[in-house]
């Protein structure tokens, strides 16, 4: 929408510069062809002759030349006979006293075929003109000489040197246009080289450059790397003028030159954030949708920030009046500023996001993140996605139940779990009495499968030797790192979890929209839901149309059978002979669950990503219940 606003007022006035032409002509003749440029430069088909275009060119009217310039420029690609008959017209032009027909006459030449001999020339002389305009008009025709005769530029005439020369030009606006242009001349060389005195020219005369052109001088001197301390240091003094800038753009390029410079000097970044704290907090305190949304992707990739901006949170509070990119933006972004002071002033914020339609997703991961920074705010938020387990919409129960992943006291991740289960399926242990091709081969047979695990009977006598140990048997190291580092969950938060989260997973909608989610779900957190072996044994008929599900829910019988092995053994043994009898990647998930069954329990709970300690509660009662119940 902004680009058409932009093109219809760019082309608004230029019709009203080519109308002021025609009417400021001298004589009716004048003003007809002047129509026909005008009309025929805006693409619509009027006749215009190439002796009408040659008696344009040799008039006395500026304007007119610069109409007509910029149409033999468009056309002579199409018109071969224009290129010769109007050559020595815009030779003639090039050296003229009035710089804005030397300027436009230079262009016309670049782009004219078969006579580069020729414009090689006058380029070079229009690159050391006096007149800002026309060296401005050099280096564009440099590169417009280039897309039609590379050879010309590149190989002779010497006007990469002319445009290196170009870089030291007094004018801002032809320093950016050769870096351009040698950037594009160079593309196959690796772009424009930039060396030590450049570097440091650029930089010295940052601050004369606009906004857009500092934005691209910024980022070609990333291309350089200081070849000592003493001039890193050098180079990052004048930037600190930069990083107060209060131009977006400009404070983000500064901020990526100043991270790629200082790479090996980690200690410097923490005083760059204090340098930009300012100028990001005016900006973002201005609102503007598109500068917020800049700044803030930009803080997400700096990493660590929480030190210098969490005493600065409320810049980056969700407002209701913020499109739904800046919501997520933000949401995404104020974990990294949540300290042990704010965050359950964080969490209070948040919560009222958690019900809206648009973010609320973004919503519940944002608590799921703050919840690990102290025990008040993993309480709070606890309390908080507990109370939306209960609500109708699914979509939010689903992303409740990704979180609670994430908060609660749980095993390794899904991707070390499956690289866990990549490692045992390529070295499989031999089970005694068969064949290990037989036990992963690529088509399970009923007859092989028999040889491996025999009957039901056989899986359960296995199952029996694989019970986990008691509690007091068990490693410190399989104890997650939460656990030690917080407190047990009070026990009244404790109770509702159960109750609640036994009902989100057994909601019918639930279980269809997201069958992965709810065994993954379940294989984790089953220390903590008495219900567990109903919920695996109600959804073995809804797991068994696909195969990739099928799957997963063996996985999830197996966690839930470590930690609660009297209530799964038959059950268990069950899907195992089941999914035996299954060919493809069931029979291959059950054979490979039925050989890591075979090692030690605290390997094999380990290799499945199970967990065989019960959640920590606050109460020595509750936790004796749940021991019981497990033994």
């Amino acid at each position: 929408m902004f680009c058409s606003q932009f093109e219809d007022k760019r082309k608004k006035k230029e019709g009203d510069i080519k109308r002021i032409t025609i009417m400021s002509a001298s004589s009716p003749d004048s003003k007809l062809l002047l129509s026909k440029v005008v009309s025929g430069s805006g693409g619509d088909g009027v006749a215009l002759t190439t002796s009408d275009v040659v008696e344009l060119l040799a008039s006395h009217h500026t304007l007119a030349k610069k109409l007509t310039c910029t149409h033999i420029a468009h056309s002579c690609k199409s018109n071969g006979d224009l290129a010769l008959l109007t050559a020595n017209l815009l030779l003639r032009d090039a050296s003229d006293a009035n710089p804005s027909v030397r300027s436009a006459s230079v262009c016309a030449l670049a782009a004219l075929p078969g006579i580069e001999d020729s414009a090689v020339p006058a380029l070079l002389a229009a690159l050391s003109d006096h007149a800002p305009l026309v060296r401005r008009a050099g280096v564009v025709g440099c590169h417009e000489l280039y897309t039609h005769a590379p050879d010309q530029v590149v190989v002779g005439g010497g006007l990469v040197d002319a445009l290196y020369e170009a870089v030291r030009d007094p004018d801002p606006i032809v320093v950016t246009n050769a870096l351009l242009a040698l950037d594009a001349l160079l593309e196959d060389e690796g772009g424009v080289v930039i060396n030590r005195n450049i570097a440091h020219h650029l930089l010295a005369r940052i601050m004369n450059f606009s906004e857009h052109s500092a934005v691209f001088v910024l980022t070609v001197l990333a291309r350089y790397f200081p070849k000592s301390e003493d001039e890193l240091y050098l180079l990052l003094n004048t930037l600190d003028e930069l990083l107060s800038s209060k131009a977006p753009a400009v404070l983000v390029s500064t901020v990526r030159l100043f991270v790629r410079w200082t790479a090996e000097h980690p200690h410097l970044k923490k005083d760059m954030m204090e340098m930009i704290r300012p100028s990001v907090c005016k900006i973002l305190a201005q609102n503007v949708a598109e500068t917020s949304y800049l700044l803030l992707e930009f803080l997400s990739e700096l990493g660590e920030i929480r030190q210098v901006f969490g005493p600065y949170y409320k810049y980056f509070l969700v407002r209701s009046k913020d499109p739904g990119y800046i919501k997520a933006q933000k949401l995404m972004l104020l974990p990294s500023v949540s300290t042990e002071d704010n965050v359950c002033s964080l969490v209070n914020e948040v919560r009222p996001f958690c019900s809206d339609y648009q973010s609320f997703h973004d919503a519940v991961v944002c608590l799921g993140a703050m919840a690990k920074q102290s025990p008040p705010a993993r309480n709070l938020c606890l309390a908080t996605l507990v109370s939306l387990l209960d609500t109708p919409a699914e979509k939010v129960v689903i992303a409740v139940l990704e979180s609670l992943l994430c908060v609660l006291p749980q095993v390794p991740s899904q991707s070390q779990q499956s690289s866990h289960l990549q490692v045992a399926s390529s070295h499989p242990p031999q089970v005694a009495g068969s064949h290990p091709t037989q036990v992963v081969g690529s088509h399970l047979q009923v007859g092989g499968v028999s040889q491996v695990a025999g009957t039901q009977t056989q899986v359960v006598s296995l199952l029996h030797k694989s019970t986990p140990p008691s509690e007091a048997e068990i490693d410190n190291k399989n104890i997650s790192s939460t656990e030690n580092e917080f407190p047990p969950l009070p026990p009244q938060l404790v109770q509702d979890l159960q109750e609640v989260l036994t009902r989100a997973l057994w909601r019918e909608g639930v279980q269809a929209a997201a069958p992965t989610l709810v065994l993954q779900v379940v294989g984790c957190l089953a220390p903590l839901l008495p219900a567990a072996p109903d919920i695996i044994q109600r959804m073995s008929s809804l797991c068994s149309t696909n195969d990739h599900t099928h799957a997963e829910f063996i996985t999830a019988a197996v966690r839930v059978f470590f930690a609660r092995p009297t209530q799964m053994q038959l059950l268990l043994a069950s899907i195992l002979a089941q999914a035996f009898n299954t060919p493809g990647v069931p029979a291959k998930r059950a054979a490979l669950v039925y050989s890591i069954l075979q090692e030690e329990p605290n390997d094999a709970s380990q290799l499945l990503g199970a967990s065989v300690v019960p959640l920590s509660l606050s109460s020595e009662t509750q936790q004796t219940k749940i021991v019981s119940e497990e033994e």
